[in-house]
This record gives structure tokens, C-alpha cells and sequence, in this order.
């Protein structure tokens, strides 16, 4: 037996499976396009405009005579760098470390007090010191934009010196 030619699909060329296709085909579907949304821009002229925004009222809008027209939409979600990527991922480590500093610094603490309010907030200070290290860095990445990402290294670096276990880095007790 000898084998058979090779027959081309009916509906056009053998190499049709390997192309997408475009708009002229009835299969083809459009991705989203990204919507364009008005970006703050740093301006050096501003006096009393803490943000910096070019935004007119209520509209948001850009304003018209600003200079700067193709820095004004944003093509879509910020994207961080890996490098940045690498920093948020130590910091987060340093900040479940104190954590765990924290829950060996309360360990070593004993509570002074008898009465009940005060033995409650004794024990309620001791939660809060081994959650503020978590709670820090949470609340760093939800409430400072990926765009802003050495003001939000900023915010962990300064975090990571508020929260940190000082009696037990120190070698203190109580």
C-alpha cells in the first residue's frame, strides 16, 4: 500500500491552523482594551497642590493647559520591577521575623497586675505587639500604590524599625 497524499483542509490554506486569524474571520475575538485613566502627574510649578494633580473640578479631566499631554493617560496596571519584587518579598520575611520576636518577647514578660481590666490590657497589648509587625506590612501594600514603589520601601523600611522586637533585639526584660 502507498500512502496518500496529504489533503488540504477545505476551508483554505494547510498553513490557516497556524496563524490567529484577524478581524476578517468570524472565529476572532478582541481582547479588552485598556481603559485610559487620568495619571497624577508631578508638577514642580504647583504651589499648594500636595498631590500634584493636573485635575480640573470634578470632572477629571486633565487640564488643558498642561504641557505634559502624553504622560497624562495610563496605559494600565502598574507593573513592579523584579528587583523590587525581591525587596517587598525580604521585607515581608523581616516583618514575619519580628512577628515571631514578638511572640518570644512576650514569652519572657511576666504580668504585673492582679485586677481584671488591667491583666486584660496587659494581655491585649501583647496580641497587638506580635500582629503590629503583620499588620504593618499589610497595610503598607494595601494603602500605597505599586507606582509609588520607593515610597512604599520607605514606609516598610521605617515600619520594620518601629515594630521590631526591641527588648528582645536589645537583650532587655521586664
Amino acid at each position: 500500500m502507498t500512502p496518500a497524499e496529504p489533503q488540504a483542509p477545505a476551508g483554505g490554506d494547510a498553513d490557516d491552523a497556524l496563524t490567529w486569524g484577524d478581524e476578517a474571520d468570524s472565529s476572532h475575538v478582541e481582547g479588552p482594551t485598556p481603559t485610559g485613566r487620568p495619571r497624577r502627574g508631578r508638577r514642580s510649578d504647583s504651589a499648594g497642590d500636595e498631590l500634584g494633580a493636573d485635575l480640573d473640578d470634578e470632572s477629571g479631566d486633565p487640564d488643558p493647559d498642561s504641557d505634559d499631554d502624553e504622560d497624562d493617560v495610563d496605559d494600565g496596571p502598574a507593573v513592579m520591577s523584579s528587583a523590587s519584587l525581591v525587596v517587598h518579598g525580604v521585607l515581608g520575611g523581616v516583618f514575619l521575623l519580628w512577628a515571631a520576636g514578638w511572640i518570644v518577647a512576650v514569652g519572657d514578660f511576666t504580668n504585673p497586675f492582679t485586677d481584671a481590666i488591667s491583666s486584660l490590657m496587659w494581655n491585649l497589648g501583647e496580641l497587638f505587639a506580635v500582629a503590629a509587625p503583620i499588620a504593618w506590612f499589610v497595610a503598607v501594600i494595601v494603602l500605597v500604590p505599586v507606582d509609588r514603589t520607593g515610597r512604599r520601601l520607605a514606609w516598610m523600611a521605617l515600619g520594620a524599625l518601629l515594630v521590631a522586637p526591641w527588648p528582645l533585639v536589645i537583650g532587655g526584660s521586664a
